[in-house]
This record gives C-alpha cells, sequence and structure tokens, in this order.
C-alpha cells in the first residue's frame, strides 16, 4: 500500500512526474525533457482509461449501432474520457506546473461537462435511452465553452503568450466570422427555420453550435500565438477541443435530420478522441526551445485565420447567399474583417521594415565603432575559426608581429607560434571552442623578423544562432613588463643579500661591543667592592646601570639580527620545565625584591615531567615577558605560570603566562606590541627604556617554535602575556630515585597573605599528597592551629610567609612554638624575601628551614622531606619530583671508586659526595695514574675527567679498554664541563660507559652509580636502611647536572635549638649589607656553596674552607697559565687551562667566571685567525669577575663561621 504522500506523488508523476516547479522542468538537457521520465510514470496510468474506453467502443459498435448496448456503451466510454481530461487538467493544476488559474478554469469547463454527460448517462439508463430535451444535460454541453475558452487564453498567457490587441480582434473577427457563416449554412440556418419547436427548445438547440463556434475560434486564434517548444502540448489540447466542436456540430445535424442513438454509433469514437487528445495534454513534453520559427511556419500562422474563410466560401457555393440575409451580413463581415487584416499586415511589415532599417543603421554604426576600436587598439585582435583558421587580423598584430592582414587571414594560426608551444596552443584553442571559457595566460609568439617576444594572451568564444562559432584572441606585447619583472626581481635579490650582510654585520659588531662592555661592566662591579666615596659610588652605580642597559640593547639588537638573517637553529633536547619556570623567577628574584614585589611562580602539577625542546629559547622568551613584567609594575605582584592545553602520551600543548598587576595597556596599542622596534608610546620608552624589540624577539621565537603568542591587558588594572606550544613529551629522568620519606596524607598549614600565593602552595602541596589548610593572616593561623590540636589531628607542618601586616612570620612561629611547649611542634618553614637571614633568630623561634621566594618546587619538595624525615622513613615519594640528598653518614659502605681528577676542588667535591653516598675513594692526578690504578682492581666504578695532563680522560679509557680484555668490565662514568653532543659522543666512543656534566650534583651522581656498581642497586635514606631507585636499566645514558637549586640553603637538623647550634654571629634579618649582598648573589651560587656546606665535616662549614683554599691556589696557578699561552699563542695551552680553571670554578659556584673560561676554551680550541685579538678582552673580564668571586668567598667564610 502506498502512502499518501507517495500516493500524492504518483498522481502528480501521472501529470509528468518530472516537473519541479512553475514552468521548470526536472532533468532537462538541452532543451528537451527526457521521454523517460514522463512515459515511465504518466503514460502507464493514462493508457488504462484509453484502453478501457476503446474497449467499451469495440463492444458497443460490436453490438450494432444505435442498440440499447452500444448507446450505454458509448456513453460509458465518453464519460470515462472527459473524466480522464478532467483528472489529468486537475493533477496538473494542483502541481503548478504553468499558469494555475487557466488551468483551474479548464478543469471547471470539463467538470460541467462531465456534469452534462453524467445526466445524459443516468437518463439513457433510466429512460431506455429516451432522452429528454432540452434538459439538465443540454446545460453542461453548452456552457463548458465559456470557462474552457477563458482558461485556455489565461493558460497560454501564462506560457509566455505576448498579444498583440488589435491583431487579436482582427484574427478573432475573421476566424468568428467565417466560422458562424459556416454554422448558419449548415446547422443555425436550418435550426431557425424550424417553427414546431417551442421557443426554449429552439434556442437550445442553437446554442449548442454558438458555443462550439465560439471554441473553434478561440482555439484557431491562440494557436497562432502559442509559443515555440510549447506547441506539442497546447496542439494536442487544441485539436481536442475542435474535434469536440465538431462532434457537437454534427449531432445537432444528425439529430435536424431525426437520426437518434448517436452515442451509441462511430460518432461517439468523436467524443472520446477529443476528450482522450485534451487528458493527453499534460503528459506532453515542453522542449523548451528558444529557436525562431522558419519562414513557411510562421506564414502558415499568419493563413491559419483564412481556414475557416476558405471553407466558408466553399460552403457559400451551394448556399443562395442573396436570398439569405443574414449570410449576406456574415459574408460582407468576413470581407470586411479580411480587408482590414490585410491593411494592418501591410502598415505593420512598413513599420516594421523602417524599425529594420533603423535597427540596422544603428548596428552598422556601433559595428564601425567597434571596427575602429580593435584597429586603433596597440594588441593584437585576431579572429579565428574553432579549427584555429585566422578571419581577422587587426593593425595592432600587423605591428606587433609584423604579419600584414593580407598574409595572415586564411592560415592556420600556427604559424607565428613557437613548435614548442604548439600542442599547448592548439590545446587552449580547442577548450575554449568546445566549453565557452574565457582563458588568460602567458606565452611566446613568433615574429615574422624571427624574434621571439612575450604576449599575454586572452581567448574569447565568439557566439551564434547555433552555439560557438569562433574564438577572438587578444595578445599584448609584454616584453617590457617582463624586463621590469626581471629588474625588480634582481632589485630583491640585491635587496635580500644586503639585508642578509647587513644583519650579519650586525651580529658581528653586537658580538665585538658586548665582549669590552662585559669587562666594563666586571671592572665597574669591581670597583664598586673597593671602599668608594658616596659620590664615586653614585658614578660607578650609574656606569654600571649604563653598562647594563647598553648591554640588553646590544643583546636585543644581536638576537632580532639572527632572526632577520635566518639563522636560529633550535637545539631540541629534553628539559625540566619546572626547573626552567624556576630558574626565570631567579633571574628576576632580585629586581622584583628591589621594587617589593610578589613573585610567584608555578607549574600545574599536570604538565609533564619531562618535554622535548629548545629550553635555552624558551627560557628567553619567558625571561623576556618576566622581565618586562617587573619593570612595568610598580607594586602589586607578578606571576609565572605554565598549563596544559592538551595533552596525550606523546606530546603536550603547553600555555606559559606572565601575569602582573602594572600599568596595564589600552587595546589599541595590542596590535603594535608584537611589532619591531614598537612600544605602547612614546613616553614608554622615556621612561623605561628599551628598544621595543624584546616582544618582537619573542614573536619570531615562538613562531619558529612552531607556537601563538598573545597578551590580554587592561589599562590600570594589569596585563597577561602568554604564549602556547606544542612540544613532545621527553623521556622520563635518568636521576630520579626513590625518596627517603612520605609526605602523602600529611597535614600543612599555610599562612600567606597573598591569595595568588596560597593557591600556589595549595595546588603544590596537594600534588604531593598532602593536606594543605591555608588562612591569610596569622592570627586565623593561630585559631586554625588550637582548632586542630584540641581535635587531636594536629598539623606535622606549618609553611609561613615572613612579610604579613600585623604579625609577622617571625612572630607567628614564637606563638606557636610556645604554645606547643616545646613538643609536637610542627616543623615551620619560613618563607622569605631575602637569603640575608639570622639563623640564630629563626632557630629560637622554633623555624627549622626556610626559602627564599620565589619558592622553587625542587626546593620546597627537598625541604618538606627533611623536615619530615625525622618524624618518619622509608616510604616511597610523589610520582614527579627532583632527587634528594642522601644521609652524611650511611650505616653501611658500599665499595671503592677511583677519581681521576687533575683539579684540587674537583678532587674534594668528588671525595666528599662519594663518602655521602657510601663509597671509599681513591684518587689519581691524571690518566697514566688512573690506568694503573684501575687495572690493578678493587674498584667499583672509575669517575673520569676527560681533561688531564699526562694523559687525558680518553686516551686512560682506551688503555683501561685494551688492558683488560676479557676480564669483569669496570664502569667508567666521564666528569666533564663540556655539555655538547660532541662531547658525549667522543666519550662514548672512547669506551666510557656513562656521562655527567659538571658541576656535579649529588643525586645525579648517586643515580649514575645506582645503574653502574650492582652492590648499589639502592640509595641510602636518612636511616641508613636502602628504597630501590626509581631509575634502573644500564647501557650508555647521559646525566644531565640538574639546576643548582637541587638542594637548597638550609638549617642543620638537629633538635637543639639554640642560638649555639645555628650561629649566634649571623647577619640579622633586614640588617645585611644590600651591596654586598647583591654582589656575592651574582657572583656565587648560593645553593651550591651549600651543597659544598653539607659535605665533609659536620661542622656547619663542611668542605666549604678547603674548597676556598684549593681554588684560591688553582684560580692563581691557572691565570698565569691562561696569560703564558696567550702571550706565546698558544691556544691549545689556552683551552686547557680555561677547561680546567671551569671545572674548578662550577664546583665552587662561581657561575660566570666558568662561562669565562669555557669561552677561553672555546677560542684556543678552535685557534680561528684573530683568535688572541678575542681572547684578550675576555681574560680582563675573567680576571675581575674572579677578584669579585674571592671577595665574595670571603664574606661567605665570615657569614658561616
Amino acid at each position: 500500500m502506498l502512502s499518501s504522500a507517495q500516493s500524492h506523488d504518483a498522481l502528480f508523476a501521472f501529470g509528468g512526474a518530472t516537473f519541479e516547479g512553475r514552468g521548470s522542468v526536472a532533468g532537462v538537457k538541452h532543451g528537451v525533457l527526457p521521454v523517460r521520465s514522463w512515459a515511465r510514470h504518466g503514460w502507464p496510468l493514462f493508457l488504462i482509461p484509453v484502453v478501457f474506453c476503446l474497449v467499451l467502443l469495440a463492444y458497443g459498435l460490436a453490438s450494432g449501432p444505435g442498440t440499447t448496448t452500444a448507446q450505454l456503451a458509448g456513453d460509458s466510454a465518453i464519460l470515462l474520457a472527459a473524466l480522464t481530461a478532467l483528472t489529468t487538467h486537475a493533477i496538473a493544476a494542483r502541481r503548478r506546473e504553468d499558469n494555475t488559474a487557466g488551468r483551474w478554469f479548464i478543469v471547471a469547463g470539463l467538470a460541467v461537462w462531465s456534469a452534462g454527460q453524467t445526466v445524459w448517462t443516468i437518463n439513457g439508463i433510466t429512460m431506455d435511452h429516451q432522452y429528454p430535451f432540452p434538459s439538465l444535460a443540454d446545460i453542461g454541453f453548452v456552457w463548458y465553452a465559456l470557462p474552457t475558452s477563458i482558461g485556455l487564453v489565461l493558460l497560454l498567457r501564462g506560457q509566455g503568450l505576448r498579444l498583440s490587441l488589435r491583431r487579436t480582434i482582427l484574427d478573432a473577427g475573421v476566424v468568428a466570422s467565417a466560422t458562424f457563416f459556416i454554422a448558419w449554412s449548415s446547422v443555425l440556418g436550418p435550426l431557425a427555420g424550424v417553427t414546431d419547436q417551442d421557443a426554449f427548445a429552439q434556442i437550445t438547440q442553437m446554442a449548442y453550435p454558438i458555443a462550439d463556434v465560439f471554441m473553434v475560434s478561440v482555439i484557431i486564434v491562440l494557436t497562432m500565438r502559442a509559443a515555440r517548444g510549447r506547441r506539442l502540448p497546447w496542439l494536442s489540447m487544441a485539436i481536442g477541443f475542435w474535434i469536440l466542436a465538431i462532434t457537437d456540430l454534427t449531432y445537432m445535424r444528425f439529430t435536424l435530420e431525426g437520426i437518434s442513438g448517436v452515442t451509441g454509433s462511430p460518432l461517439a469514437l468523436g467524443w472520446v478522441l477529443a476528450f482522450l487528445l485534451v487528458g493527453l495534454s499534460p503528459l506532453l513534453p515542453e522542449t523548451g526551445s528558444t529557436r525562431k520559427d522558419g519562414r513557411a511556419y510562421a506564414a502558415a500562422l499568419e493563413l491559419l485565420p483564412y481556414l475557416p474563410v476558405f471553407s466558408a466560401v466553399f460552403f457559400s457555393r451551394s448556399r443562395p447567399i442573396g436570398q439569405d440575409p443574414i449570410l449576406l451580413i456574415t459574408g460582407l463581415v468576413v470581407v470586411a474583417f479580411v480587408i482590414v487584416r490585410q491593411v494592418l499586415i501591410v502598415v505593420e511589415n512598413v513599420t516594421l521594415t523602417r524599425e529594420l532599417e533603423s535597427k540596422v543603421a544603428e548596428r552598422t554604426a556601433q559595428l564601425e565603432g567597434l571596427g575602429a576600436i580593435v584597429n586603433s587598439s596597440g594588441d593584437a585582435i585576431i579572429g579565428e575559426t574553432t579549427d584555429g583558421v585566422i578571419t581577422s587580423w587587426n593593425p595592432g598584430a600587423e605591428r606587433i608581429f609584423g604579419y600584414p592582414a593580407s598574409e595572415a587571414i586564411g592560415r592556420k594560426g600556427d604559424f607565428f607560434v613557437p613548435r614548442s608551444l604548439l600542442e599547448t596552443e592548439r590545446l587552449a584553442l580547442e577548450g575554449t571552442a568546445r566549453s565557452g571559457d574565457v582563458q588568460n595566460y602567458e606565452s611566446e609568439r613568433q615574429r615574422r623578423d624571427g624574434a621571439t617576444i612575450p604576449v599575454s594572451v586572452t581567448l574569447s568564444p565568439v557566439r551564434g544562432e547555433s552555439g560557438i562559432r569562433g574564438v577572438a584572441t587578444i595578445s599584448r606585447d609584454i616584453t617590457e613588463r617582463k624586463a621590469a619583472e626581471s629588474e625588480l626581481l634582481a632589485a630583491r635579490e640585491a635587496a635580500l643579500e644586503a639585508s642578509r650582510l647587513k644583519s650579519e654585520f650586525l651580529a658581528t659588531m653586537s658580538h665585538e661591543i658586548r665582549t669590552p662592555l662585559n669587562a666594563v661592566i666586571g671592572l665597574t662591579s669591581l670597583m664598586m667592592d673597593t671602599p668608594l666615596s658616596e659620590g664615586q659610588r653614585q658614578y660607578a652605580q650609574g656606569v654600571k646601570g649604563a653598562g647594563e642597559v647598553l648591554l640588553t640593547l646590544i643583546n636585543d639588537i644581536l638576537d632580532f639580527s639572527k632572526l632577520e638573517a635566518g639563522k636560529v637553529d633550535l637545539d631540541v633536547n629534553a628539559f625540566d620545565p619546572r626547573a626552567l619556570v624556576e630558574e626565570v623567577a631567579g633571574l628576576v628574584a632580585e629586581t622584583a625584591q628591589g621594587k617589593n614585589l610578589e613573585l610567584i611562580s608555578y607549574c600545574h602539577p599536570d604538565v609533564p615531567e619531562r618535554l622535548m625542546g629548545d629550553a635555552g629559547r624558551i627560557r628567553q622568551i619567558l625571561l623576556n615577558l618576566s622581565s618586562n613584567a617587573v619593570k612595568f609594575t610598580p607594586a602589586g605582584e607578578v606571576e609565572i605560570q605554565v598549563s596544559v592545553v592538551r595533552k596525550d602520551s606523546d606530546d603536550a600543548s603547553l600555555r606559559f603566562e606572565v601575569r602582573d598587576t602594572g600599568i596595564g595597556i589600552s587595546a589599541a596599542d595590542h596590535h603594535r606590541l608584537f611589532e619591531s622596534f614598537a612600544q605602547a608610546d612614546a613616553s614608554t620608552t622615556r621612561r623605561y627604556g628599551g628598544t621595543g624589540l624584546g616582544l618582537a624577539i619573542s614573536r619570531r621565537l615562538t613562531e619558529v617554535m612552531g607556537g601563538e603568542i598573545g597578551l590580554d591587558s587592561q589599562p590600570g588594572v594589569g596585563s597577561k602575556f602568554w604564549f602556547v606550544l606544542d612540544l613532545p613529551v621527553g623521556p622520563p629522568a635518568s636521576d630520579t630515585a626513590t625518596l627517603p620519606a612520605t609526605l602523602a596524607g600529611r597535614k600543612v598549614l599555610v599562612v600567606d597573605d597573598n591569595a595568588t600565593n596560597r593557591l600556589v602552595l595549595e595546588s603544590q602541596l596537594a600534588s604531593w599528597g598532602m593536606l594543605p589548610v591555608a588562612v591569610a593572616n596569622a592570627a586565623d593561623a593561630l585559631d586554625e592551629y588550637r582548632a586542630a590540636v584540641v581535635e587531636h589531628h594536629p598539623y606535622d607542618i606549618a609553611v609561613v610567609d615572613m612579610c604579613m601586616p600585623d604579625t609577622d612570620g617571625l612572630e607567628l612561629a614564637r606563638h606557636i612554638k610556645s604554645e606547643s611547649n616545646g613538643s609536637g611542634a610542627p616543623g615551620i618553614i619560613l618563607l622569605t624575601s631575602t637569603m640575608m637571614v639570622d639563623k640564630g633568630v629563626l632557630a629560637a623561634a622554633g623555624i627549622r628551614e626556610y626559602l627564599t621566594k620565589p619558592v622553587r618546587s625542587s626546593e620546597f619538595y627537598n625541604r618538606l622531606l627533611r623536615l619530615m624525615a625525622t618524624r618518619t622513613s622509608g616510604v616511597t615519594s610523589p610520582a614527579a619530583h627532583p632527587a634528594i640528598l642522601a644521609p652524611e653518614d650511611p650505616v653501611q659502605r658500599i665499595g671503592k671508586l677511583l677519581v681521576a681528577e687533575d683539579n684540587e676542588v674537583n678532587q674534594l667535591v668528588a671525595r666528599g659526595m662519594a663518602n655521602r653516598l657510601g663509597y671509599d675513594v681513591d684518587i689519581v692526578d691524571d690518566g697514566a695514574q688512573a690506568v694503573a690504578a684501575a687495572l690493578s682492581g678493587g674498584y667499583a666504578a672509575v669517575l673520569m675527567d676527560c681533561h688531564m695532563p699526562v694523559m687525558d680522560g680518553f686516551d686512560a679509557t682506551r688503555a683501561i679498554r685494551a688492558r683488560n680484555g676479557h676480564g669483569a668490565r669496570i664502569p667508567i662514568i666521564a666528569m666533564t664541563a663540556g655539555a655538547l653532543n660532541e662531547d658525549r659522543e667522543r666519550c662514548f666512543a672512547a669506551g666510557m660507559d656513562d656521562y655527567i656534566s659538571k658541576p656535579v650534583d649529588l643525586a645525579t651522581l648517586g643515580a649514575v652509580l645506582g645503574r653502574w656498581v650492582p652492590e648499589q642497586r639502592q640509595t641510602p635514606t636518612a636511616d641508613g636502611s636502602f628504597a630501590d631507585p626509581a631509575a634502573g636499566g644500564v647501557g650508555p645514558q647521559v646525566a644531565e647536572a640538574p639546576p643548582s637549586d637541587a638542594v637548597g640553603v638550609g638549617l642543620a637538623d638537629t633538635d637543639a635549638v639554640g642560638s649555639d647550634a645555628v650561629g649566634s654571629d649571623a647577619v640579622g634579618v633586614g640588617l645585611a649589607d644590600t651591596d654586598a649582598e647583591a654582589a656575592d648573589a651574582s657572583v656565587l651560587d648560593s645553593a651550591r656553596l651549600q651543597i659544598l656546606r653539607e659535605l665533609g665535616p659536620a661542622d656547619g662549614l663542611g668542605l666549604l674552607p678547603e674548597a676556598i683554599r684549593a681554588f684560591r691556589q688553582e684560580a692563581q696557578l691557572a691565570l698565569e697559565s691562561l696569560r703564558t699561552a696567550l702571550d706565546s699563542g698558544q691556544g691549545p695551552a689556552l683551552g686547557a687551562a680555561g677547561h680546567k680553571l671551569a671545572g674548578a670554578a662550577s664546583n665552587i659556584g662561581a657561575v660566570g667566571a666558568a662561562a669565562l673560561c669555557k669561552d677561553l676554551e672555546r677560542l684556543g680550541g678552535e685557534a680561528s685567525p684573530g683568535w688572541d685579538g678575542l681572547a684578550t678582552p675576555v681574560l680582563a673580564q675573567l680576571q675581575a669577575e674572579l677578584a669579585r668571586v674571592d671577595l665574595a668567598l670571603e664574606r661567605t667564610l665570615l657569614g658561616a663561621s
């Protein structure tokens, strides 16, 4: 069963199922409706009633014309045919295929006729085919003509009928008068002469032929106006109604002659055929053709009104016109209409001729104008046939190509096309001729003199009535344009080369300027450490400040010039994002503290522990943004934060943010900030200084790394600069070890008046499994502490900020200590903004550890562990955290190490760290001694310096491997200040098993030894027990030394908390000499010094005094060696001395001196032309820096003693 929608579509298909809208046809191609679409849906349904009609007629006629059966069959067949026509037109009207109103009028007319036929058929059945006259059936048979005629006019007008009113009236007059003449002669006249009928019956009889005459006249007139392409459906319908009219006239004639039972005679076929043709009309396709009618067809249409005239003349031969006044008058009217029509035709033709002549003249003038344009054009305009034969050749073509028109016209257009382009040109011509697309391209043409010229070509189709009949080619000589383009290209290349040379020169000069400028800054800093008057100190500070500003400008220019020259290469290695962020915070901490700003650094816990990328470039961007934030923030806070945008197992998208509460930036200036040499406004440069290159460099670097950078800012509120990078997740750190104490589940009280700091500390503590509670002031902290004690769930640790309103951190710590009565007090960590603290005061207040802001997560974690180590032991650590220090005195010795190192400072550090890890140590000074000692056996591993006298570490390793033969392979671990991939590869190539870069960190050393020494598969913990290390496996691995903040500045773990235990002569909080503090902090790495304090004797000084003594001696000897090598021009000797001193400086924490030593090592090793000139100022800087180091070390000894 079909659904209502499906049956509705099926009914519409009956009317030609491919119509999609008013007057449109779906599937029409080239103006022809596909036969299958309408035949498949409409014809099968239409053929059913056709077959039934024909079967009924055949059955009736077979039973004998005029019989009762024949009349019933004929009446039924006629009624079925009428209903069929009614149905098809109703469906077409509902589908809105064309003029809907006209179609519905036709439906109304057919409905009226069908109603009459229905009455007729019923009368025949009920009255034994004795039909009353007149009856209701006659109303339908006569009055159908009115709505049908209206519908025909509206339908044809809706299909594009354009009626000329005068011609229409005349044509209708000719047709109607002639048709009336015929009807009067054949039917109306005899009917009018009948005298034995009543008036109503006589009027009804005469109405039949009048209605038929009206219908025939309308059909003939409208047929003349039917639009081309729509005539097939129209003719089917027009012929059907014409047959209907003729059949009706014949029926009336038979009635006059007394013939009855005509519906049971062959005449019934006329009515059936008429309605079937009318019903077929909506099913026939419209071709949609726009072609004009041929002359013969147009002439036939013009003569169509004369067809009834000729018929009238034929009828008049047997009629006495003179005896019938109506025929006479009608004939005169016909003649009058014909004469007037012909006169009108003549007038129209004359008018049309004049209009055509005028249009021809106008068109000729237009063509002459176009011809003048074509002839005056400087371009070559050529006409060609679709197969390439030239038909026109303008003067421009003659001028450009050198061929006259007489030689070109009539030839194929390939005679002036280079042979290599013939196929291309042929395809282009065929493409335009076939598709009609306009083509624009550049090509070449060959002049008559043999020269080849570049041309710009445009191919356009030339259309005619039958389609594309040719191609127009417009060619323009572009020789001069090509020459100009070549010049522009050469100029661009020259400009790029000049820019590159400029950038190279700028980079070189920037480097040359930086070298003496570093000396200026270093010597000025050294001078400031000497006794100076107040005025002299101000002058020196001015020189140093100006030098630092100038150095910043030079660095910016150098970086920018590298970016402009395209010489920025990314050094992709594994790095720790937490250490990077904390390092940047440490670099700007001093400046932030000088402005009393709260500096916060935070890395979200879900940030991967290790990432792959250029940490140096990321640090540069972050440092630039952070420095700007500190510079433009007069008060408040600066926060450096890293969060995860997206993360999976292989890579992560990180968002680095620097937020401040500074002056802010208006939205109108946002777009300018990342442009070169741009700042928010001119006053910014005058007030704060700078080149305006920092953000431009940051943007370029971010783009080089495939990221994006932006900002959010409001004036007076602050700014948030951010950049997003997609970075691969790196391998886990090789030095991760199991930690000695648990933090999970421990209660921590956080006291800080800064909301951001509280959030950061809470997040860090929660990520380690701890239970933090944060409060904003000391009063709330005491309330919380007391409540926890009452509930018998006291806090294990308190993290207290030093600077808070009303009650500071020291006072709060004293309150907590006093309320706990010395027992059960939580371990207190103090957060302070200065490193110069009175350790006695802190210890007296019950403070066990202190941290300087910004708090580094690794340092914070170690402090927490050290506090908890005295409460519990032997539990696992959080998943992601830097390694910690082992205790000083493990309960068991693991084995013996051989340390091959010629530097006394490095020897001291190596011995102290090895002892802390549970090893005994033998030390040799050169590679030859190392070979002899290693082959004697008894060592768990060898720590081998790569650069030593007599025999270096590489040769010593080769000798050990060669002589060891098939014996047990002793692990050899390289220790060197070199950090390049080439250094690592050289170590492994020599036969070394692992690699540690200087300065060596205890945790790193422990992790590496844990991989190679079988006895140390565990790392010693605080209570002397051993826990499994997190890192395992064997094979060549590189252990990078972590940042020097891996171990922070802490107080000795002791139960005695008096001033004697900590040292009462320490400089008090807030009472230190700030100039000396700043100088020392910029020269020495305090964390490295703390490592030396914690190695060796447990007297609070450790190896520090001995290391300082050894370093001073080593530095003096190294300086003499450096001067001698430079004076004698011995580059290798200079490099060796620089390398040796770099290791010692690194171990003592003199990071600046170590960097200068590495510069000397590089210059001496390269020994490129002019190396001695470059090394001289570097050596001067090194001397100044070592003087500063010596003074800072002296102060360190005094402060620690």
